[in-house]
């Protein structure tokens, strides 16, 4: 899909669709468009006037009129109330657009930009949700489906983003190329995550690494069984031991010129399939455990995008990744293991697998003396209870940095929400004959999961996020089309957008 930015003076071509906007209560359509073309204008005033079309939310109008010169197919959509106009409700709106577009087999799209400006919206806001979100809802894991030669394809080739004399097309055009780049990211990391477990195993995820930082011009490093058993990383080693898969440790590191600024440490939990070991699983949705290793391709989009935008900030991104597989060597419950930094856990139950592997990445995070240290996990389904899709469960030592995140979030659209980490809850988790038990007795299993990550974590400024509930969705949903959701890479690129 082409994307470009255009001013009124240079349309001259006639395309497929035009699409503008209308707020509840406006009596007529944006006088750009009837600068860019009369008849559509009246189209859309006449449309008001007879009652036809008000602007509510989710309302649309379309007509087919050979007089509007521009466009084959004119599109008047509803905002609703501009008050209450928000960036979650344009993304749904945006990708509501590129449905239609396509069911109407609409090759070329102009898109008034402007008319989606509205409440804490300008402008330059929609120049980068717009082409982001055409990105997102276009879409899709399809690379393994059978396509049958004869069978038409509706995709639409050309968008323009059309602004009047007042806006500066230079500008908008890097806005475009900025949320292109962002989407870009986003995708490929939403493919990392759907690639089925036997294609995308931890060795095949550090392939993928490498090419992203040898693109990027930065570093990376992948560490195997035996260099991780050296390092006397037992939780990594204990949770790969019952699969025929070895782990890798992905060790990203971006901007060194910007060290001096402080260090920024991301860790992802990367169980590239999750049976739940010895503790196995119900059969019941165990294909969706190829998603666990959602948080570790997270960080590798992260640092794609963060690479390609040039962004001033000292970055490392470390990645244990792993199979939970019950083989004859797979570790029972009841096992003691010790981690990087020395500390002992007492295995109950070998489906809290992914706190294991972090905790050696966390440990092994202060060799890089970071100033703050963020991981991302599907870690419990307990948080999915909690927040189902809607939210990411936040648990943190720096509530500087959680406001922060969650700023981030509100404007994304991925929204998180804050968890205690009072040190009631670590009773839950005190170890018998090891210092703490990797799981407990069931209830708080969020916070229980985030007070055993605590125990690794070498610095005061730490936030850990459970993306559990919000990492895929089990069917199409607006910009999101079944499957892996990228969570988390959005969230953290605006967050480092604006990093200080």
């Amino acid at each position: 899909m082409d994307i470009t930015a255009r001013s009124l003076g240079e349309t001259k071509q006639k395309i497929d669709l035009l699409v503008c906007a209308l707020f509840e209560g406006e009596k007529s359509p944006s006088k750009v468009l009837e600068t860019l073309d009369k008849k559509a204008f009246q189209i859309g005033k006449l449309a008001v006037q007879q009652g036809r079309f008000s602007g509510k939310e989710s309302e649309q109008f379309a007509s087919y009129d050979g007089n509007v010169q521009v466009a084959k197919e004119v599109l008047f959509l509803g905002l609703g109330d501009k008050g209450k106009w928000t960036a979650e409700k344009l993304r749904k709106r945006v990708a509501g657009v590129l449905a239609y577009a396509k069911s109407q087999n609409a090759k070329s799209l102009r898109i008034l930009a402007e008319t989606f400006a509205g409440g804490p919206m300008d402008t330059q806001d929609t120049t980068e949700i717009i082409p982001e979100t055409l990105d997102r809802a276009d879409y899709r894991f399809d690379k393994y489906l059978t396509k049958k030669k004869d069978e038409p394809k509706r995709e639409v080739k050309t968008v323009e983003l059309l602004y009047s004399k007042k806006v500066q097309p230079s500008a908008i055009q890097k806005s475009i190329t900025r949320a292109r780049a962002i989407a870009e990211a986003l995708n490929f990391t939403r493919t990392l995550i759907n690639e089925p477990a036997n294609l995308m195993p931890p060795r095949e995820l550090a392939r993928h690494a490498r090419e992203v930082a040898r693109a990027g011009k930065f570093r990376c490093q992948v560490l195997g069984p035996s260099e991780i058993k050296k390092l006397k990383m037992g939780g990594i080693i204990a949770v790969a031991q019952g699969s025929h898969e070895p782990a890798q440790f992905i060790i990203m590191e971006y901007g060194r010129a910007y060290k001096k600024h402080g260090t920024v440490c991301l860790v992802g939990k990367g169980v590239t399939f999750d049976t739940g070991g010895i503790s196995i699983k119900p059969s019941r949705d165990m294909e969706k455990m190829k998603y666990d290793m959602s948080g570790a391709a997270t960080v590798i989009g992260i640092l794609k995008a963060v690479s390609r935008l040039k962004l001033p900030i000292h970055l490392v991104g470390l990645a244990p990744c792993v199979e939970n597989m019950p083989g004859g060597g797979a570790q029972r419950p009841g096992d003691i293991i010790k981690f990087y930094n020395g500390k002992s856990a007492e295995v109950i139950n070998t489906d809290a697998e992914g706190r294991l592997i972090l905790a050696d990445a966390l440990a092994y995070s202060e060799k890089f003396k970071p100033k703050v240290l963020i991981d991302l996990a599907t870690l419990t389904g307990a948080c999915a209870v909690t927040f189902a899709d809607k939210a990411i469960g936040v648990m943190s030592t720096d509530p500087a940095l959680v406001q922060k995140i969650r700023k981030a979030g509100e404007t994304t659209g991925e929204r998180c929400w804050e968890l205690p980490l009072w040190d009631e809850y670590f009773e839950i988790i005190k170890g018998h004959h090891s210092d703490i038990m990797n799981a407990g007795s069931g209830y708080g299993g969020t916070i229980t999961a985030a007070m055993f990550l605590k125990e690794f974590v070498p610095i005061k400024s730490w936030a850990h996020l459970d993306i559990a509930g919000t990492a895929w969705v089990d069917s199409d949903k607006s910009y999101n089309a079944r499957g892996a959701t990228g969570v988390g890479v959005r969230l953290l690129l605006e967050l480092f957008r604006n990093w200080k």
